[in-house]
């Protein structure tokens, strides 16, 4: 009995081990923090919408509605280098989301009327909000909440998220809504968090969100809404350098990629795309080394995490060129004879020489 009792003890601390690595977990939106709204295709917007924080779009350029939009502590960023790099930095933010695993599935049930401790929540398909949703943040303003949608978020007309033991916040930075397609959010509704959307994101009439709408691929659509970007819990990690050189098939190549920003050491990886043939990736020392083994353009992103899991990300682009081929030198006929002739002269004076 004693051991079935130590049996069960060691599976509960097991569990409560992999609850706890889960709800300690962030996401790190890096530049991306910066923005109250940001899109990959347009941002639209009807009526007096206020956006706290920078508005931007990319790779799309288009931004209409402000005026009579406006923009508080931000700027417009449309399809220029900074909403480039926000993009990255989304995209990067998304997929380590995606990879975080989950505590709690509540595929098939309205968020309505439940009461949530911090944690990772899991909807195979799409998720609903009717009423109200309780997020008990157990005192902690920096609590983290993960909810991971398989496909649309969709909230009603007048729902809404409260926050209870909040720990004195009222827009806290950690809780993250990753969306698999498109979210909606109803007339009216009040929401919490940062929503990272793949497709689009739609806050209908008078909706309000304290958080993020940020959309990788669609388009971000307002009408009278008020956009309250929270602070981050993360630091803006910044990668460098800005490019890396180009390489050549056969000759060893050296380039180094730096992080700062946050308290090392920092972790490098590779989080898509390829380095080129024959070249690796240290992860201790961001180092990039080897000899090419083939000519192509390889594009890929390096991110870069610190100690504290936040993370920041670069996209890159390494060249390597065709080796260079051996020139043998080939002479006509005329020139064959020439050489021919001042080579028998070379040899008739050194016997003449020889036989003095």
């Amino acid at each position: 009995m004693r051991y079935i009792s130590n049996a069960v003890f060691c599976v509960a601390g097991l569990a409560m081990l992999f609850q706890a690595s889960n709800a300690s977990a962030q996401v790190s939106l890096n530049t991306a923090q910066n923005f109250g709204v940001l899109s990959g295709s347009t941002i639209t917007n009807t009526g007096p919408s206020v956006v706290t924080g920078d508005v931007g779009v990319s790779p799309g350029s288009s931004v209409t509605g402000f005026p009579p939009g406006s923009v508080v502590g931000g700027a417009i960023h449309a399809g220029d280098a900074t909403a480039a790099q926000a993009q990255t930095d989304l995209t990067a933010a998304y997929n380590a989301a995606a990879g975080i695993a989950c505590n709690t599935d509540l595929t098939g049930q309205n968020l309505g009327g439940l009461t949530l401790t911090p944690g990772v929540y899991c909807f195979s398909s799409s998720a609903a909000l009717t009423g109200t949703l309780t997020l008990d943040m157990q005192g902690n303003p920096a609590a983290f909440f993960l909810f991971k949608i398989g496909s649309t978020l969709t909230t009603a007309s007048g729902s809404s998220i409260v926050l209870a033991n909040s720990g004195g916040t009222t827009c806290p930075p950690n809780v993250f809504w990753q969306v698999g397609s498109s979210a909606t959010f109803g007339t009216g509704s009040s929401f919490t968090g940062n929503v990272l959307a793949l497709t689009s994101i739609t806050l209908t009439t008078g909706a309000n969100l304290n958080g993020r709408a940020l959309a990788r691929n669609g388009a971000v659509t307002l009408d009278t809404n008020a956009v309250t970007r929270c602070a981050a819990a993360c630091p803006v990690i910044t990668v460098n350098p800005t490019a890396l050189g180009g390489g050549q098939v056969g000759l060893p190549y050296n380039q180094q990629v730096t992080a700062s920003g946050a308290p090392g050491p920092f972790t490098f990886t590779v989080t898509s795309g390829t380095l080129p043939a024959g070249l690796t990736l240290n992860p201790a020392s961001g180092a990039i080394t080897g000899t090419p083994t083939a000519n192509a353009t390889s594009n890929f992103t390096i991110t870069a995490t610190s100690a504290g899991t936040c993370s920041g990300s670069r996209a890159y682009q390494i060249i390597i060129g065709a080796a260079e081929a051996s020139v043998i030198p080939t002479l006509d006929a005329a020139s064959l004879a020439a050489l021919a002739a001042m080579l028998a002269g070379v040899a008739l004076l050194v016997m003449m020489k020889v036989s003095r």
